[in-house]
């Protein structure tokens, strides 16, 4: 099976070159039978991917320990969900998973095309081929997932026990479905930039649009996934560290969300198409950015995979693809000139103030992110700054982003006089100064922020209703208008994620204790009781979990722990936080317990136990408002479904 998998990765290489070839030479020869041969290869080298995903998936389940990646990511006492999760587990079958992907997206919108949109899909496919090239070379050369091992051992080193939670066996996976799916803008900004018709196939556009919605909220299930992952498992009370890993999607989801709003109002000639193009191309090339940063070792990161040796062909790829945007670019401004361009609407304006924005955000980011890189251009040692910088710089930005989501919908609808500017200019001042007189603290700042921008959203949903009444509209102009409604329900999501954050990051309490078997520790209001250890047996670990029961106790006790009485109070819960050895390893990974309220979680982590004595020292934290994190991502995926259930209903009704 082995060399099954192999073969089949040289053949979709070969498939690969050869339909890019054949594409721009059937576009080139206006040849309709080339186009089609470059299209048969695409679904043969699908095809031939997906064959090799069988022969990994097969060779991960039968724990067939001779191929080196089979032997580094699984063991013979691996559960089975883990087992196929290890798929992507490691560089190799992640770079695998997200070009098969990525073939098989092209595959949906670019060779399903009508007759007169052919030559545009060819230029399409040659692009995002051209691009599957070279994640094949780098997969062939250095990350192939059927390399054999010189000897085979008896069991393998195992899933890293990090790793070993429900919320990775989604979350890789969300990520790629984002960054695979960013190809299809990508490659419809090539082919538009290529075209010599300067309006570009609007059905083809169509189709591109609804990618980039799909993508850009899988991207954002994957951040929020991943967030909630390092909550839940690194045990240090945090969902969010400013890793170079993590700010490696962050980038691509920022620019993707500009190129969101961009993309719902796209004319040919307009501001915005120019936008459209740009940030299509950005985005794509900030998901291959951050999969270098991955795998490249220029920044070091717990996240990042061990350098191949063969990265740099990631930056190789984004040299060919700016300097061909390049050119393209300047092509197309040269046919285009004479051509009058159509005025920018109150909207588009507004849209392009969102981009300039979001760019700067992203920006900031990759400076921080880079910042070890570049200071150690300049000097012997590197120099790597503290989340603190990331914090304070992007939290004036996110209160601006804020204000920004409050009030642009009302100045779409009413308009933005310029009498009214120097009033509302000492408004939004004196409600700054108010607000910093009154909270004293950036996250107080932020709270007051999230709840008017609440307020602004809700205020604007009530008076969309008013007026559908008041002009006795019927409940078909609201089905019609369900767009409309998702998209207010996603700004909805985003401000309830900084409602969290502001709560989380700002109002947070965290102490560290040693207790004894019947030992108790009280911190706010409540009383907590350490019971005792057991030893639990799981199928691939034994971990010693600390049973210490919760109450809620009012009363202002001593700070030190004091023994058990019989005075705790309510009895809330009983939390279970643990130490766990895994045993293909011999890691110990701290399973955290956690109580959860709307209004705030009690987090507590096994640090080290004695067990000698059964001491144990614990870590625990009470943070305020953390679930509006998970609940404003839930609400921002149902918003995105409602957008993307409303723009197939109203294509399916076109079709009819």
């Amino acid at each position: 099976m082995v060399e099954l998998g192999q073969f089949t990765l040289m053949l979709a290489h070969f498939l690969c070159s050869y339909a890019v070839i054949v594409d721009l030479l059937g576009v080139w020869r206006k040849n309709d039978g080339l186009m089609k041969s470059g299209r048969n290869a695409t679904i043969s080298c699908m095809l031939c991917l997906s064959v090799a995903i069988a022969v990994l998936l097969t060779l991960l389940v039968k724990s067939d320990f001779s191929v080196n990646y089979v032997a580094q990511h699984t063991s013979l006492a691996l559960p089975l969900a883990y087992k196929l999760s290890a798929l992507w587990a490691g560089a190799s079958g992640s770079i695998l998973l997200w070009l098969w992907m990525q073939v098989g997206f092209v595959l949906i919108v670019f060779c399903r095309s009508e007759k007169n949109n052919r030559v545009f899909a060819a230029n399409a496919r040659a692009l995002a081929n051209f691009v599957s090239v070279f994640f094949l070379i780098v997969m062939i050369h250095d990350e192939n997932p059927f390399a054999v091992a010189a000897i085979a051992p008896a069991d393998g080193a195992g899933l890293n026990p990090l790793l070993q939670h429900p919320a990775m066996v989604f979350h890789p996976p969300t990520l790629f479905v984002g960054y695979a799916g960013f190809i299809i803008p990508c490659a419809w900004a090539f082919a538009v930039m290529k075209h010599r018709d300067i309006h570009g196939p609007v059905p083809l556009y169509e189709r591109t649009r609804n990618w980039i919605l799909w993508s850009w909220v899988f991207l954002t299930i994957g951040i929020v996934l991943g967030a909630w992952w390092a909550y839940e498992e690194l045990g240090w009370g945090g969902y969010w560290a400013w890793d170079p890993v993590e700010n490696a999607s962050l980038m691509p989801w920022l620019v993707g969300t500009a190129l969101l709003h961009c993309s719902r109002t796209f004319r040919a000639r307009s501001t915005v198409s120019r936008w459209l193009k740009i940030l299509s191309i950005l985005t794509f090339s900030l998901c291959v950015f951050g999969t270098y940063l991955t795998r490249s070792g220029l920044v070091s990161s717990v996240h990042a995979f061990p350098d191949p040796g063969w990265s740099i062909l990631y930056i190789v790829l984004l040299v060919h693809l700016f300097i061909i945007a390049a050119v393209l670019m300047i092509r197309k401004h040269l046919r285009e000139r004479g051509h009058p361009r159509e005025g920018s609407t109150r909207g588009m304006k507004y849209i392009v103030y969102n981009n300039y924005l979001l760019l700067f955000l992203t920006f900031v980011v990759m400076v921080g992110t880079l910042f070890p890189f570049l200071s150690g251009l300049f000097s012997e040692k590197k120099i790597s700054l503290q989340p603190e910088y990331f914090t304070k710089i992007t939290s004036p930005v996110g209160a601006v982003f804020l204000l920004f989501l409050a009030i642009c919908p009302h100045l779409l609808r009413f308009g933005f006089n310029l009498k009214w500017r120097p009033i509302v200019a000492l408004i939004i001042a004196a409600g700054s100064i108010a607000i910093w007189f009154f909270t004293k603290s950036i996250a107080g700042a932020f709270l007051l922020i999230a709840a008017f921008a609440a307020v602004s959203l809700v205020v604007e949903l009530i008076g969309y209703e008013l007026k559908l009444k008041a002009d006795r509209r019927n409940d078909s102009h609201r089905r019609r208008n369900a767009r409309w409604y998702g998209a207010r329900v996603v700004h909805i999501g985003v401000v309830m994620i900084f409602f969290g954050i502001a709560g989380s990051g700002g109002f947070n309490v965290e102490e560290y204790v040693a207790l004894k078997p019947g030992q108790s520790k009280q911190i706010r209001d409540f009383k907590l009781v350490y019971e005792g250890l057991e030893a639990v047996q799981g199928p691939n670990f034994t971990a010693s979990t600390a049973n210490i029961s919760v109450y809620r106790n009012r009363v202002a006790v001593a700070d030190e722990p004091t023994e058990s009485s019989d005075r705790h109070g309510k009895l809330l819960t009983v939390l279970r936080p643990s130490k766990a050895v895994y045993a293909a390893s011999k890691k110990a990974v701290s399973e955290v317990s956690i109580r959860r309220t709307l209004a705030s979680d009690l987090y507590l982590a096994l640090t080290d136990v004695n067990h000698t004595n059964d001491l144990i020292n614990l870590r625990i934290l009470i943070n305020p408002l953390i679930n509006w994190i998970w609940i404003g991502g839930i609400v921002m995926v149902i918003g995105t479904s409602m957008v993307l259930t409303a723009l197939y209903t109203r294509k399916h009704k076109s079709h009819q």
